[in-house]
């Protein structure tokens, strides 16, 4: 099935239609639906309407009525983003391009804490476990943020801002179930201690079915469980304390298939990864005046990531220092600027099954440091009408040393009912220790002939480089449909290959051919993203988004021919044109129903080098979810929500040839689910 985006378009200008980011869209005047709250573009307070970056909002009550149950479920919605189940477990989650298992352009944070790994450059998505239920609202910016977030903000930032304790005051509870989503549960509890204490506290836990696999079972089941605190406390009306502390626990089981040193020369690897995450966060805020704050945040958050049948434990202890303030200089200029500081200790044993044979770490033990600062001037040229941000990061790493990213971005607002952006950007990844440490053997060819391939970490690996050009225009045409429009062109220098090396036999006798990372691929991806919203009557609302991308990859000529193959297979990794349309129905006595629908266009080059019994393409496909809700009053809520509704099962992302775990395909799921709260 192909659509173009030409006809795309017309189908989003005739039936893509929706609600607003906050509150119902039918309660929002023109003006209100562009002065929906960010805070992620700049690091201080905006609207969607004065913000010249391509930005996007779910809001609570988007989460409620998506059906989802996780959080990387409800990215979905965000043009732009690719969000593909890789089994029961998984996600590759990227924006605009270059996605994969192990997506290394995207920064993720929850309240301003990164949950980005600087181990291997990623997010271990099984592990980020919230109650959807106290989540504000989601800020996606795709493109870069580095000029105020730093190194990793390159194709797109992911931003969980949680509520306040003061907004869950009494007790939530929510519980259900189905023959996927075996069970889950929250129960939450918020009160105050005096008349200037809040608190909150939360338990939630959740347990997962295996997936369809064609060749017996995929082991790929998952539980999860976490805890949460969260205090607020307004000392005065000039400043608030916040403290969040929480805990996670993922069991994550895995199947793959590994490499031994002697025959059959192939592990079949079954296992557990079990995740243990602990953060404590604390921010103090201070308003001077409407035009003037600071804050200072402060957090420790360690993460243990064990594989039972590897015997391989991994850990790493990030601690963090944040300061940023705000403030007017004359009538036309906001400044704010910050200053930064992130130690990461990392523990990373190597594979104690097989002596490191399949994976080791040299050396075991590192320390990373990052320190930085950020200045941002936002401009109004014409008060109201045109405003120029200029601004960028200054950092220092251990990896690279100096790494510096720029921005400057126009904002022109010709109306209070449009607006229109520009921006070029400079963005950087700068290198993970994974990049420099890691040695991961992979499978041979054939067992038990030739070399065993080893994936080889590089000292002098240098920064993965972005520049980006963006043009936006957003307008709320009538009160009834608003449209926002994206459009960019990124290059990329630098991006990293594994380059072939010679042959050595290592301490165990083993023959190795290490694959050394390095700097040798340049690209550009260019697209156009898509959003509109229709209120087409005071029950009925249509949201539709389309993304169209390109993608060009050039690995360095001089590299051999099965090297530059395997770099530029990525291009297709990603969708060409994807479509997201969801209808929501209010109707009579409580009774809600959502529809959503998806087009993913086809994936393929997951391989290249056409091993045997692994797939290179995976099916362009049209997926539909379903919820059905009784809401008699916002304290009860009773719900049954499918998903995948179209298929028994179907693969949403290819597997790697290197580490060859199964072709997972994601089936068909109906739970129940009840919420009250008291």
């Amino acid at each position: 099935m192909r659509c173009t985006p030409f006809a795309v378009f017309l189908l989003l200008c005739a039936t893509a239609q929706g609600e607003s980011s906050t509150v119902e869209l039918k309660d929002l005047s023109v003006e209100e639906l562009l002065s929906l709250e960010v805070t992620t573009v700049s690091r201080q307070g905006s609207t969607v309407g004065q913000s010249p970056a391509a930005v996007f909002v779910i809001t609570q009550d988007d989460i409620r009525r998506s059906g989802a149950t996780t959080i990387a479920e409800l990215l979905r919605r965000v043009p732009g983003m690719n969000v593909a189940r890789i089994d029961g477990n998984k996600w590759a989650i990227g924006a605009r391009g270059l996605n994969d298992r192990f997506q290394r352009f995207l920064l993720a944070q929850i309240d301003g804490r990164t949950i980005y790994s600087a181990t291997f450059a990623g997010v271990y998505w099984d592990a980020v476990d919230y109650p959807l239920e106290d989540i504000e609202r989601i800020e996606v910016i795709r493109g870069p943020g580095a000029s105020v977030w730093g190194a990793n903000a390159v194709n797109g930032i992911v931003n969980i801002i949680t509520k306040s304790a003061a907004h869950t005051h009494g007790a939530l509870l929510v519980a259900g179930g189905g023959d996927e989503e075996r069970g889950f549960g929250t129960f939450r509890y918020g009160g105050d201690a005096n008349d200037t204490l809040d608190y909150r506290i939360h338990g939630k836990a959740s347990a997962r079915d295996e997936q369809f696999f064609a060749g017996g079972g995929s082991h790929d089941g998952w539980t999860n469980a976490s805890v949460g605190l969260r205090l607020d406390w307004k000392a005065n009306d000039r400043d608030v304390v916040t403290v969040d502390a929480g805990g996670v626990r993922s069991d994550a089981a895995r199947r793959d298939l590994r490499p031994m040193l002697a025959a059959p020369f192939v592990l079949a690897n079954f296992e557990d990864e079990v995740s243990k995450a602990t953060h404590v966060l604390a921010r103090w805020s201070h308003t001077r005046d409407a035009e003037s704050d600071w804050s200072l945040q402060i957090y420790w958050d360690s993460f243990t990531r064990i594989f039972e049948n590897l015997e391989v434990h991994q850990r790493w202890d990030t601690y963090d220092v944040d300061f940023q303030h705000r403030l007017a200089l004359g009538e036309r200029n906001r400044l704010i600027w910050g200053l930064g500081y992130r130690a990461v200790e990392s523990t990373l044993s190597n594979s104690g099954l097989d002596n490191g044979f399949i994976l080791s770490y040299v050396p075991s033990d590192s320390r990373q440091q990052l320190a930085g600062a950020f200045l941002q001037d936002q401009i109004a040229l014409v008060p109201d009408r045109l405003n120029l941000t200029i601004g960028s990061k200054f950092e220092h790493n251990d990896f690279t040393g100096f790494e510096y990213q720029p921005t400057v971005r126009l904002l022109w607002m010709p109306t209070t009912r449009q607006s229109v952006w520009a921006a070029v950007s400079r963005a950087v990844r700068t290198p993970s220790v994974a990049d420099d440490e890691l040695r991961s053997t992979l499978l041979q060819s054939t067992p038990g002939v030739g070399p065993y391939p080893q994936t080889t970490g590089n000292p002098g690996i240098e920064s993965e480089e972005l520049l980006a050009f963006e043009l936006g225009y957003r307008t709320q045409a009538t009160a009834a449909f608003s449209l926002d429009l994206a459009s960019f062109y990124n290059e990329y220098h630098g991006l990293r290959v594994q380059v072939p090396g010679t042959v050595f036999t290592n301490a165990l006798g083993a023959e190795i051919r290490p694959l050394l990372r390095d700097n040798r691929m340049v690209g550009e991806i260019y697209g156009v993203e898509l959003a509109a919203r229709w209120q087409a009557a005071a029950t009925w609302r249509l949201y539709g988004a389309y993304t169209f991308l390109k993608t060009s990859l050039h690995a360095d000529a001089a590299l051999p021919a099965g090297t530059r193959i395997g770099a530029e297979a990525a291009v297709g990794q990603s969708p060409e044109q994807q479509v997201y349309l969801q209808s929501g129905w209010d109707l009579p006595r409580g009774i809600e129903l959502d529809l959503i629908g998806r087009f993913v266009d086809r994936l393929k080059g997951f391989n290249p080098s056409g091993a045997a019994g692994v797939s290179d393409t995976i099916a362009a496909y049209v997926s539909l979810d379903a919820r059905v809700a009784w809401r008699p009053s916002e304290d009860l809520e009773l719900s049954i929500v499918g998903q995948n509704l179209l298929d028994d099962h179907r693969s949403q992302f290819g597997t790697s040839a290197a580490v060859r775990s199964p072709q997972v395909e994601i089936e068909r799921a109906v739970y129940a689910k009840l919420t009250i709260a008291w």
